[in-house]
């Protein structure tokens, strides 16, 4: 029970952190308002909405990264190797205690993906082996044009001496 009343209050929390992005003199970023309020010189208006979310099953961390493109018009992603997002998670004290490009491995070669509008794009990692703690975790595109980053904190508790984990 308090494994789900962890997730939604994380939930909870980067959905309002996410709209609360757009609040004040900036444009917001949804297309309608793009189109017709262009941004101010050295302002860029959001051309992505990228979102985590979390779950915990059988001790590991499920995270699903979605990324949809809000642009009001189709965008060109550049990837430089067959691995499209990463993340990383942060210690308490800021330090990168994990990042899943250090783990896999992935091809060296240019791709190039074209992204409508409205269209999503999701990748879903799994996280073992963290001990209890708090940590911050960052997903990211690892495109040329856009890195589309979210952030969300994440709490171990009851983990194994393993590192495995038994709620987040």
């Amino acid at each position: 029970m308090k494994k789900k009343l962890l997730l939604v209050i994380g939930s909870v929390l980067l959905a309002g952190f996410l709209s609360g992005c757009g609040a004040g003199d900036k444009t917001n970023a949804s297309s309608e308002v793009s189109k017709s309020v262009p941004p101010k010189q050295n302002e860029i208006a959001a051309a992505f909405l990228p979102q985590i979310v979390l779950r915990e099953e059988s001790g590991k961390i499920l995270v699903r990264y979605t990324v949809k493109n809000i642009s009001g018009e189709p965008k060109k992603l550049t990837f430089r190797t067959g691995l499209e997002a990463d993340y990383i998670v942060y210690d308490a004290s800021g330090k990168k205690v994990k990042q899943y490009s250090d783990e896999v491995m992935s091809t060296q070669v240019i791709k190039e993906m074209t992204i409508e509008n409205n269209q999503t794009i999701t990748k879903n990692f799994t996280i073992t082996d963290l001990p209890n703690g708090k940590y911050r975790l960052e997903v990211f595109l690892t495109a040329k044009e856009e890195e589309a980053k979210a952030v969300t904190d994440l709490i171990i508790k009851n983990s194994s001496p393993n590192g495995q984990q038994a709620s987040h």
